[in-house]
């Protein structure tokens, strides 16, 4: 391993090359954390050996390749915002810390295009592509500190991908290094009518097929004006109905969450069997493009939700729910480094918390809802929230479960839960 390491070093310079403790644990975890139902968390012992940061697509190939020689497995590491674990070294392995892949290479206001390394963070493309009367469709909860390669390698949905879809979906072009360090370049075109779609082998693979380490992607003119609007409904029905209709007639939110939440259980309610009531479920929206397109599209938006009971909560509410979008990744920048039995959340010691996201026809909706209802509540399993993101089709629960006795029963039960809830979908 000594000579792997200064083999390292030769290929990228000794400020390239870390075998530091503290590198190597803050590229040991991804977002996944000990609250969550994962079975197999507390026996997780991530194991990165030695930490590399290239500059360039040809750096990480020179790496590739010496790694694929000497059979050392790599683990890819971007802004460390997957929720899933996939970015923990099960084996003895090179941490690849694409943050030094940083250079934003070109933009064209004209092609509305920009050409980035991988390791660019969102936030500061998004900035700068401000600059130039442009935005990135792709808007995450992880803006502040994913990356572009992570996002397009997990395909990402963000706030705005009502109007303008997943991050897979703005990817004209890709740079990639395959597993046998052989470097690979798509070209960048808006649609191509022959021969596979390399670029689709790639978008959400997670480094299965090869690590990007470029990116061209379409960008959009910066809307002449948004407009917020939030509704509050009766049930949840009748902002499920309100939003079908809009999808109907083809009204196109830039950004549509609709979320039922429940308040936080109570104990002696708990051991009561009893479930909290839901709050009034709130439909949170942007409407933006030209001037007309967002008035016109506002309008017969508000028409809809009155007609199906919407209550108009104020463009102070949905004001707030469009600057606070970001929070949660600031709370995470903060705690990225806490581990199970260390410093995790306050709460996660008595509760453990878990959210499942699936697709499913907008005709099973509401009675996927239901058998959610019946299966969190055989398992005594706290809804926390049921949603909608993007468009009907894409339901979320959000749910928590009271730690009593064994943690590891605790966790067994809610395992439990989210498998069924994921059955019930399939």
């Amino acid at each position: 391993m000594d000579r792997l390491a200064e083999a390292l070093v030769d290929l990228l310079g000794q400020d390239n090359v870390s075998l530091d403790g503290a590198e190597l644990e803050r590229l040991a975890w991804d977002a996944l954390r000990p609250h969550r139902a994962f079975l197999g968390y507390d026996k997780l012992e991530p194991k990165p050996w030695v930490a590399v940061r290239p500059r360039s697509s040809e750096q990480v190939a020179a790496v590739v390749r010496l790694a694929a020689e000497q059979r050392v497995p790599i683990v890819a590491y971007g802004g460390g915002t997957g929720l899933m674990g996939g970015a923990v070294a099960l084996r003895p392995s090179i941490a690849l810390d694409m943050a030094g892949l940083d250079q934003i290479l070109s933009i064209s206001r004209q092609d509305r295009t920009v050409w980035t390394q991988a390791g660019v963070i969102l936030e500061t493309l998004e900035e700068e592509l401000n600059r130039h009367g442009l935005i990135l469709g792709h808007d995450p909860w992880s803006l502040p500190i994913a990356s572009v390669g992570g996002a397009i390698s997990t395909n990402g949905l963000g706030y705005r991908a009502a109007k303008y879809g997943s991050m897979g979906d703005q990817v004209l072009g890709l740079t990639a290094v395959l597993a046998d360090g052989s470097i690979v370049k798509t070209r960048p075109v808006p649609t191509c009518s022959t021969g596979i779609d390399l670029d689709r082998l790639l978008i959400g693979g997670e480094g299965c097929f090869g690590i990007i380490t470029e990116a061209i992607l379409r960008v959009f003119p910066q809307p002449e004006k948004r407009l917020l609007v939030a509704y509050g409904f009766s049930t949840f029905e009748d902002g499920f109905a309100a939003i079908c209709k809009m999808f109907d007639i083809g009204l196109q939110p830039a950004l549509l969450d609709y979320g039922e939440s429940y308040s936080p259980p109570l104990m002696k309610r708990f051991l009561r069997g009893l479930y909290p009531q839901a709050e009034e479920p709130a439909l949170y929206l942007a409407f933006e493009g030209f001037k007309e397109e967002a008035d016109a599209q506002a309008r017969r938006a508000q028409s809809i939700c009155e007609s199906f009971g919407g209550r108009d909560l104020g463009r102070g509410e949905a004001r707030q729910f469009w600057d606070n979008r970001h929070q949660a990744a600031e709370r995470y920048a903060r705690s990225r480094l806490w581990r199970a039995g260390e410093r995790a959340l306050g709460w996660a010691a008595g509760m453990k918390l878990d959210f499942v996201h699936v697709a499913i026809p907008a005709s099973r909706v509401l009675e996927y809802r239901q058998g959610c209802h019946e299966i969190l509540a055989r398992h005594r399993v706290y809804p926390l929230e049921y949603g909608l993101w993007c468009q009907p089709e894409l339901f979320s629960v959000v749910m928590a479960k009271m730690s009593l006795g064994s943690k590891g029963r605790t966790t067994l039960a809610m395992a439990g839960a989210v498998d069924e809830l994921l059955t019930l979908a399939q």
